[in-house]
């Protein structure tokens, strides 16, 4: 169990994903309470209780929301994807649990409901915290091992079927401009300029305000150009084995020698690079497409 628990699992930055997230919880949280009236609530008075139930719905779609958004991005140290495991996820999730358990009882507090359903206000509190962990454990272990399982292997088999592709010899790219031609890459400003040959470029990767691209036959070297990312692969758009792989990362396809995947995604091993180069979800789709695949 505790092999299971310390697998990766990925960290999701996709604002869209958080609303659905958010929403559909607090949908199911709408349909028990107004279902099964826990916590006391079919004791309290009818007018009240629906207050009450639209209060904790709301409360549980504003905490999730704003744990979802701002949290991970303000503490990316404490998310950074490489460390997270499936047990940080569990602990997070318990986390916003918490919050959203202390979030009903100050909803219950404003409308003076506490003593309608307990005598001690901190009493209530405690209750609250223990029934609601009580039911949402289960569901957050249960859920996220499935997820993970499944993203596993997902992407196992992604890899096998991308590997199968990439890592033959003198693979055929998309029709495109000769590779061999020079591509210059311009600063920001337009004063520096940078001839590289296309097919010698191993990876684009951004760091700051720059781009570190990767280019060599024997061994790499380094070229930082004053530009970001998104307007280097603009430049290179005409060479479809250059491809977007990542908000990070730009990488040769023909240059890939080995494909490997675990619950956070796909990882792709260059020649003459040692350092894994990850995948992002967004950008599984264009991958697949560029090595052939759909």
């Amino acid at each position: 169990m505790l092999r299971i628990l310390t697998r990766p699992h990925p960290v999701r930055y996709e604002t869209g994903y958080d609303l659905k997230v958010s929403a559909l919880v607090a949908l199911f949280v709408l349909v028990f309470l107004l279902a099964f009236e826990p916590f006391g609530l079919s004791h309290v008075r009818s007018g009240l209780r629906y207050y009450l139930i639209g209060g904790y719905t709301l409360v549980c779609f504003m905490v999730l929301l704003l744990n979802l958004l701002l949290v991970p991005r303000l503490l990316k140290s404490l998310f950074d994807e490489e460390k997270w495991t499936v047990l940080k996820t569990i602990v997070w999730q318990l986390w916003i649990v918490f919050c959203v358990g202390v979030g009903s009882y100050l909803w219950a507090l404003l409308f003076d409901a506490i003593s309608d359903f307990h005598g001690r206000s901190f009493g209530f509190f405690l209750y609250l915290q223990m029934a609601t962990l009580v039911i949402a454990l289960p569901c957050i272990v249960v859920i996220n091992l499935l997820n993970q399982n499944h993203l596993l292997r997902r992407n196992l088999e992604l890899s096998v079927e991308l590997s199968a592709k990439l890592e033959i010899p003198e693979k055929p790219t998309e029709t495109g401009p000769e590779p061999e031609a020079r591509v210059a890459l311009t600063s920001e400003n337009d004063r520096e300029k940078y001839e590289l040959t296309a097919r010698d470029i191993l990876f684009a990767s951004s760091q700051g305000n720059y781009t570190n691209v990767i280019v060599g036959r024997q061994s790499p070297e380094k070229v930082f150009i004053r530009s970001s990312l998104k307007r280097i692969a603009r430049q290179l758009a005409d060479y479809p084995f250059l491809v977007r792989c990542h908000r990070a990362y730009i990488v040769n396809i023909d240059k890939v020698k080995r494909v490997t995947g675990n619950a956070q995604g796909l990882k792709l091993t260059l020649e003459q690079v040692e350092r894994p180069i990850p995948v992002a979800r967004q950008y599984t789709k264009e991958l697949r497409r560029r090595a052939g695949l759909d």
